[in-house]
């Protein structure tokens, strides 16, 4: 089942498992674009009070996250979910950074997205 709420002017969603049979049980945690740069600006603010001595950061900086998601979003976010997403956003942005640094490939800053021509894009599709 999913539950489908409306707040700040977005959509959110919240998949709970309805049978034993399905791989997640209990709670699947969504994330909306705007959960997302909420956890990158408050993590930000965490690696400059030096809560990120090395390449992650301490349990309570993912503590922190999860209360302030799930009170301003009104949901249940734990810190597992922001540590979870946290790694997501990781591993898209080193696709993007390893598709931007292929020849023939850029960045439209306006749009935030990649750019290529057809004949590269097709090119690098056949490979």
């Amino acid at each position: 089942m999913i539950l489908f709420f409306y707040k700040f002017g977005t959509f959110f969603s919240l998949k709970m498992s309805t049978s034993k049979n399905e791989k997640y049980k209990g709670k699947h945690f969504t994330w909306s674009k705007l959960m997302s740069h909420m956890l990158l600006e408050i993590l930000v603010e965490e690696a400059f009070k030096g809560n990120k001595p090395s390449s992650t950061f301490k349990a309570e900086s993912f503590v922190k996250v999860a209360i302030e998601i799930s009170q301003k979003f009104n949901v249940q976010c734990e810190p597992k979910h922001v540590d979870n997403h946290l790694k997501t956003v990781k591993k898209k942005k080193g696709i993007i950074t390893k598709l931007k640094n292929k020849s023939g490939f850029g960045w439209d800053g306006c749009l935030k997205m990649i750019t290529v021509s057809k004949d590269i894009y097709d090119e690098e599709v056949n490979v």
